[in-house]
């Protein structure tokens, strides 16, 4: 037994002194020193959240015969004036998720409430769409899915610490309607928040196709019979939906306190980013339910440290695993490129054009490719992405097959079955498709291992067949990835430093990515498009650090295939819950 340690331990010792040099060394050390940072982030982010709530739990329940979810949080704070705790219910706004605002979850559990954030139909990690209709009572599952995760609750332990006289709903925008129908047709809610509600609307409008349950529209279904204690918050000035025909016609209804937001706001005014928004709504909550609103103490919002604390930690996991997928290609025998060019073919290279030329064609082919997203999304919607992505690569391959045909009938070249072999063999390699598949786990376990142990932007395919389904958007980043790796990379063939041209890709990409965020600003209200573009960002960054060290166009395919395959997945998940594609079909 000794032997074989002694064995082991000699193997490991010529391992690191074959594998590990000084420039290593140097790697090891930033990784050390921001994992060190990254405990002390992590601690402050744990300290944060206990003055908060002291755990949540995902709840899973059924509505309208989709599978929905929930996150339940425990507040660490027990009301000295009473026995039992509050209990409110959160409806996020349309195209969002239950984790992805946490306003409420923070500032209302360190003050001793329990709040149940809510995806419904069509959201977040929640299957179905947002028309579908309970068969039963042909009522839109919509106007039931608060009382089914109630339901749900009651059958929880907890629920016997929770003063059922106190349970109530807030809910933003499509949230808000959410949470007006909820509370019209259960008693059981005896308060409710409406942030910026979607209340007076024609269908089809919004992804809604209510043809024939037009009665459960909050406009035609509230009435001040079934709307106490109603406080409605918006802008005057609401960018997405108007102030009259919506906040102005529920106080009209119902005779509603309505709070009316005056003053410019970050993000604009339906979004309602405002700590007067937050302390109105915890005092209107703890009027109602504890008849006073200074009993509980006074109000102090610190959500905002909350998601400091967040980015400083995603900022650093994101960095050392880029230094660990730079690093880990020292442990591959990732072979050389070969050129298989002659002198003569590299004399007449396309790519011999002077510097100008190349930056030229760098703008102009980001020009090309802008351009080519903007016309589709503008005559198809989001899905003219899709088939903006199929003609960019069609026309790259359709050019870069006349340009083989071309010089090999030049050189009368014969192309066979052990040419195309070789090829096949060298591009894809083991080791390197190895490498990258390690690479693009990294990046998912840390995804997974965060989102889970701190519930914040988890972003998961609600099924099985929207993963099939996200399938057909593999031209998108096969798109970028041509961009990126057979374009920009060959015409900065100038320039000698292959880290220097990995900081030009990255610094292209941010730009490019940006632009088209702009472009797609009509599709900003869903969190998940914003999130994959951030994600389509981190992974081009990891892919150009890989090509950097592979030289491989399929393993920037098999790192951009595991990472964004799962993220569009969720992106498809919501895409259909909300009917955005409806029109289609």
């Amino acid at each position: 037994m000794n032997s074989i340690k002694k064995k082991l331990k000699q193997k490991l010792r010529g391992f690191l002194k074959e594998k590990v040099d000084t420039k290593d060394l140097l790697y090891l050390e930033k990784i050390v020193l921001l994992i060190i940072l990254l405990t002390f982030t992590l601690i402050a982010l744990e300290i944060n959240k206990s003055l908060s709530y002291k755990k949540y739990e995902r709840i899973e329940f059924k509505s309208a015969g989709a599978r929905l979810y929930a996150n339940l949080y425990y507040p660490t704070k027990a009301l000295p004036f009473q026995e039992k705790g509050p209990l409110i219910i959160y409806c996020h706004g349309i195209g969002s998720k239950r984790d992805f605002d946490l306003r409420i979850p923070i500032e209302f559990t360190k003050r001793g409430f329990y709040v149940a954030a809510l995806d419904y139909q069509g959201h977040g990690e929640s299957s179905g769409t947002i028309n579908n209709i309970v068969k039963s009572t042909n009522t839109p599952a919509l106007a039931q899915d608060c009382t089914r995760l109630l339901e749900k609750l009651k059958t929880l332990s907890f629920f016997s610490d929770v003063n059922e006289s106190q349970i109530g709903l807030i809910g933003h925008s499509l949230g808000g309607m959410v949470v007006l129908m909820n509370q019209a047709l259960n008693p059981e809610f005896k308060v409710t928040v409406a942030w910026a509600p979607l209340v007076n609307f024609n269908p089809p409008r919004f992804g809604l196709e209510w043809q024939g349950y037009e009665q459960y529209i909050p406009v035609n279904l509230l009435n001040n019979t079934n709307s106490e204690n109603l406080l409605i918050i918006m802008h005057v000035k609401d960018e997405v939906l108007d102030y009259q025909d919506n906040a102005l016609k529920a106080k009209e209804l119902t005779n509603c306190t309505v709070l009316n937001i005056t003053t410019p706001l970050l993000g604009g005014g339906h979004q309602l980013f405002s700590n007067k928004v937050l302390s109105n709504s915890i005092k209107w909550f703890e009027l109602n339910f504890f008849n006073s609103i200074t009993i509980n103490g006074p109000i102090h919002i610190t959500y905002f440290w909350n998601y400091v604390l967040i980015f400083l930690n995603l900022v650093l996991l994101i960095t050392i695993i880029f230094l660990l997928v730079s690093y880990s290609a020292k442990f591959f025998r990732l072979p050389a490129r070969s050129n298989n060019k002659s002198p003569k073919n590299q004399k007449n290279s396309l790519f011999k054009m002077k510097k100008i030329g190349k930056i030229i064609a760098i703008l102009f082919s980001s020009t090309i490719f802008i351009l080519n997203w903007l016309l589709f999304t503008s005559i198809f919607g989001l899905i003219g992405i899709f088939y903006a992505s199929l003609v960019f690569s069609g026309f790259f391959i359709l050019i870069k097959f006349i340009a083989y045909i071309i010089r090999f009938n030049r050189q009368k070249i014969k192309f066979g079955r052990k040419e195309l072999k070789n090829v096949l063999k060298e591009e894809f390699n083991i080791s390197v498709l190895v490498y990258a598949s390690i690479c693009a786990w990294y990046f998912l376990l840390v995804y997974l291992l965060f989102s889970f142990s701190y519930p914040f932007a988890f972003f998961w395919p609600s099924n099985i067949v929207n993963i099939v389904l996200t399938l057909a958007i593999f031209p998108i980043y096969f798109s970028i990835e041509i961009l990126f790796r057979r374009i920009f990379y060959p015409l900065l063939n100038f320039i000698k430093s292959e880290k220097t041209k990995a900081k030009l890709i990255v610094i292209s990409a941010f730009i490019i990515y940006t632009i088209l965020m702009v472009l797609a600003r009509s599709y900003s209200y869903l969190p998940s498009v914003l999130f994959t573009f951030i994600i389509f960002l981190i992974v081009t960054v990891a892919n150009t650090i890989i090509y950097e060290h592979t030289k491989r166009f399929s393993a920037v395919l098999v790192s951009s295939f595991t990472i964004i395959q799962l993220f569009f997945s969720a992106v498809i998940s919501n895409v259909i819950g909300i009917g955005a594609f409806s029109h289609l079909f």
